[in-house]
């Protein structure tokens, strides 16, 4: 089996039989090769792509800005409420108004509302919404409301560090793939998928949620700069 066809595989939730170096390989050095090369040419280092991961919601139905709940749900989903804030910008520092900002997690306990992730233990929270799709305004900006996810394992010896996925569509330009990080997360040092990165990058992708709203809601910012 070649190398292109085990990270298609993985991808798409296929069981994994290779080894972390492959891993390392398929998923994310090239990206970081990529990013590397393109923060050398940008005013503003380049945000790093990260593969889309194989839990893309399949159906969408809820897609609003608030992802704690859902159209006819009996209350909040479980776990600790927080708002994300960011913002949308090219490679010369200039705000991008008009991007479609897609967003899709697990929810507290680890679970993908998704067919392919197998539930090992970990249930769907039916108040979670787990996704949203958002547009960011005249000053490149967007913000939602989630939780917290959970961690979950990618492999027999490998454990996801709590993470939101983003696929940013920009006018006139390709989507970009990322996934963001909560900073000072134990798991986030062992994470296959985060070790090619150095630390300059890893410390664009990993957000402190150190802001404390009116509400007791802790928020953090995210801002993401495209190559294009």
């Amino acid at each position: 089996m070649d190398r292109k066809r085990k990270v298609r595989e993985l991808a798409r939730g296929a069981s994994p039989r290779f080894s972390r170096r492959k891993v390392l390989t398929g998923l994310t050095a090239g990206a970081a090769l990529v990013a590397s090369a393109r923060v050398a040419r940008a005013a503003c280092a380049i945000t790093p792509g990260q593969a889309e991961g194989p839990f893309y919601p399949a159906a969408i139905e809820d897609f609003d800005w608030d992802l704690t709940r859902v159209t006819g749900g009996s209350g909040r989903a479980e776990g600790e409420v927080i708002e994300v804030t960011g913002q949308i910008q090219d490679a010369k520092c200039r705000p991008l108004s008009g991007c479609e900002v897609e967003v899709w997690q697990a929810n507290i306990h680890g679970r993908y509302s998704h067919p392919r992730d197998m539930p090992r233990g970990r249930p769907l929270d039916p108040n979670f919404q787990g996704y949203a799709r958002l547009t960011t305004d005249k000053g490149g900006n967007y913000r939602f409301l989630t939780i917290i996810p959970g961690s979950y394992p990618a492999m027999a010896d490998w454990i996801r560090p709590p993470h939101i996925h983003f696929k940013v569509r920009a006018p006139f330009n390709p989507p970009v793939t990322t996934q963001m990080y909560f900073a000072g997360h134990a798991l986030n040092d062992k994470d296959l998928i985060l070790a090619p990165f150095s630390q300059a990058q890893r410390a664009s992708l990993e957000v402190a949620f150190d802001k404390i709203r009116a509400d007791g809601i802790r928020a953090g910012t995210f801002n993401l700069t495209l190559a294009g």
